[in-house]
This record gives C-alpha cells, sequence and structure tokens, in this order.
C-alpha cells in the first residue's frame, strides 16, 4: 500500500489519522487565539510554502526569525500540517468521488472493500444510518472503466445498498487568508449576507484547476513521484533525505525538483492545514449543483478566500461542484440559512452534503509503489479478486 502521510521525517513514517484526529480534538482546546500575525503568516504559507521562510518574511515584511518563532509555536499549540497538493492531472491519474452507503450488517465490510483498490487517497465515515463512506481516488487515464466495474461491483455483492461514483477535475486547494477575519478582536466574522451578495459580482471562468482536462499527461518519472509522496507527508522535508532514500545523489533529487516537480506543474499547492476556529468545528463534503456554468464559476471563485472551504473539485459533465467545507457548529445555520436564497433567486439548483466522522477517516500519499517504468500499474483483475474474498469472509 502506499505510504501513509505523516509529518515527520521519512525515516519516521507515521500514521495521519492520529494526526488528523489530534488536529480536530485540539480545536476545542487550544492554549490560544491566532493572532493577526498568525494568519498573516499561514495565509503566505498557502501562497509560498514552508521552504524557504527567508523568502516569506521578506514578501510580508516579517523578520525571519519572528516567523520561525511564529510556525514553531503554531506547530506545537494548533497541530499546524504542511504538505504539498499533487496535480494528479499531469501525473495521469483522473480523481473519482465514491459515495457509498453500507448493507446493513455490512459497515465493516464496504470500509475495507472501498480500500481493496489500492488507488485511493482519502476515505471518511459519513453521518448516516446505517453507515456511510465516500472516498477519493486518483485513477490512472486508461483505466477509468475497470474502475467503474470495481465500484458497480462492490453493490452487486451485497457489499453496498446504494453506490455512487463521480469523475472529478483536480481538486484546488484552498488555504486561510484574512478575509472575514476582525483584526480588531482578534476573531472570525462570519459575513453570510454579504457573501451571497457578491457572489454575482465574481468572474465566470473557472480556475485551470477546475477546468475538465482532455488529456493526462504522464509528465513524473520515477524520481519525481517519490519525491512527490515525501512532499505529501511533509513539505518541509530535505531533499537530502529523499536522496538516501533513493540511493542517489542530492544534486540529482535536487534537479528533479526543480526541472521535473515544479517546472512541469506536478504540484497544485500548499495545504496548510490547521484547526484554525476557536470554536467546536465539523468538517462537511457539500455537492453544489447549478444551472448554468457562469454561475457555477462565480460561486467557485466567491469561495477562494472564505476561511470555511478547504477545497473545490469540478464533477465532470455537470454543472456541479464537489466543496470540502471546515465550518464551526454554531455557524452551521449560517451557511444552510444563504443557500435557498441562491435557490430562490435561480441561481443555485440544489444542494446535498455529508458531515463527516472525524473518528473514521484515512488518508495516503499517491500510490507510488504502482508506479513503474513512467506508467501506473492497475492491476484489476487483483482488485476484483480481493472484492470477491472480502465478500465472501463477510457473507460467510
Amino acid at each position: 500500500m502506499a505510504q501513509t502521510l505523516s509529518t515527520t521525517l521519512i525515516t519516521t513514517p507515521d500514521n495521519v489519522d492520529e494526526l488528523l484526529d489530534i488536529c480536530e480534538a485540539r480545536d476545542f482546546e487550544m492554549r490560544k487565539q491566532l493572532d493577526s500575525l498568525d494568519i498573516k503568516i499561514l495565509e503566505a504559507l498557502g501562497v509560498y510554502g514552508p521552504r524557504n521562510i527567508s523568502k516569506l518574511a521578506e514578501r510580508i515584511k516579517v523578520p525571519t526569525p519572528t516567523v520561525r518563532d511564529r510556525i514553531k509555536a503554531l506547530k506545537s499549540h494548533f497541530s499546524l500540517l504542511l504538505q504539498v497538493s499533487v496535480y494528479h492531472t499531469s501525473i495521469g491519474l483522473k480523481k473519482a468521488f465514491v459515495f457509498a452507503k453500507a448493507a446493513p450488517g455490512r459497515e465493516q465490510l464496504l470500509w475495507e472493500s472501498m480500500k481493496a483498490n489500492g488507488y485511493w487517497l482519502y476515505l471518511t465515515a459519513r453521518y448516516d444510518a446505517p453507515e456511510s463512506f465516500y472516498g477519493i481516488y486518483g485513477i490512472p487515464k486508461d483505466h477509468t472503466e475497470q474502475f467503474k466495474q470495481f465500484v458497480e461491483r462492490i453493490e452487486k455483492l451485497g457489499i453496498a445498498q446504494s453506490i455512487n461514483l463521480y469523475w472529478s477535475t483536480c481538486i484546488q486547494t484552498l488555504n486561510l487568508t484574512d478575509n472575514w477575519y476582525d483584526h480588531e478582536s482578534g476573531r472570525w466574522a462570519f459575513k453570510w449576507d454579504k457573501w451571497i451578495k457578491d457572489i454575482p459580482s465574481q468572474g465566470t471562468s473557472l480556475p485551470n484547476t477546475l477546468v475538465e482536462s482532455e488529456s493526462y499527461p504522464q509528465k513524473a518519472d520515477r524520481i519525481d513521484v517519490i519525491v512527490l509522496k515525501e512532499l505529501q507527508k511533509n513539505a518541509e522535508c530535505e531533499l537530502c533525505d529523499i536522496a538516501k532514500l533513493l540511493a542517489v545523489s542530492p544534486q540529482t533529487v535536487q534537479y528533479h525538483f526543480k526541472n521535473h516537480v515544479i517546472a512541469k506543474g506536478l504540484i497544485e499547492g500548499y495545504v496548510v492545514f490547521l484547526p484554525h476556529f476557536e470554536a467546536l468545528s465539523d468538517s462537511y463534503c457539500f455537492r453544489f449543483d447549478f444551472h448554468d456554468k457562469e454561475f457555477m464559476a462565480r460561486f467557485a471563485l466567491s469561495l477562494k478566500d472564505k476561511p470555511f472551504v478547504r477545497s473545490i473539485g469540478k464533477i465532470f459533465g455537470k454543472n456541479a461542484l464537489f466543496v470540502h467545507i471546515y465550518l464551526p457548529r454554531e455557524e452551521f445555520r449560517g451557511l444552510t440559512d444563504s443557500l435557498p436564497k441562491l435557490i430562490r433567486n435561480g441561481q443555485l439548483k440544489s444542494y446535498d452534503y455529508s458531515i463527516e466522522d472525524p473518528s473514521r477517516k484515512k488518508a495516503q500519499t499517491i500510490p507510488y509503489e504502482f508506479f513503474k517504468d513512467k506508467s501506473w500499474i492497475y492491476d484489476h483483475r487483483k482488485h476484483m479478486e480481493k472484492l470477491q474474498e472480502l465478500a465472501s469472509h463477510g457473507l460467510s
């Protein structure tokens, strides 16, 4: 299996699930609230990344030692995670969202079945009855039909009572900005009515990340994939440590990082996550359906600087978005009261959402162990046999 994400060095692989749980748990027991300088630094990390703090400090006009000390404190007090988001389209992988509701009594079996395909990237339980799950996968472009068969097989085996597959664009990461942050009071101000009014003034062109790609070129080689995998675990990892892992020279890894990973656009952006709200918060996966692509674009662009949005993906062939939202419970009603206004105005067609169960989620890096000779090895028969084996054991 692909190595699970970690904020540690490659010599100490850790489980990202435990780290994410700690982040969620500390959401209501943080030692202090974020202040204006914290927000400024976090926003800069999302733009410039964490690999050159001196340059970042220069850009935001804050002394380098101050920035370093603040980042250290954020890691300690707020469980700050710094990772990279891979631009899967440029390494031949197409994103898929799978939503499944377990057949009664088959909840654990469904969870294991969704992991039977090694190309999963993220899995989480949803609050529902019977238990439901959703997963995000990165599937080699030439094997999308086989993955569809895999998903359908889960339902045919009686493991899921319903299951739905949606192909998506690459997912655009949205990091924290100081919009909606009141610098005087040091608190977040959720301006739902202003957001609704501002949406029509946005542009009508989707960001490149959310444009449906016609091709999925393979721009990476083996070293590139390993570099990406390690940066997914920890965006601050030393390239010389990756060189040791690969048993190559540091110069070789440096060349691949600069001339392949960066120059070829294999990184979509940086992921800067910490529980930035002082109130108890939840994570949601929303689906928004629109009447036309222009308002869909306006809606997507209106979210780019909002503190409650983590990522956006567009569903292929539809005027629809998947939006990953992180929001204080006390503000959830403010969001859901705002959306019907868009529906009454004829701007939003419909919406649906799932509440994630923070006690049951898993994430892993790109499946680097399946990458050989600049191509992805997709063993469809093995995936189907694994499903059959799980079903036979689970139904016996």
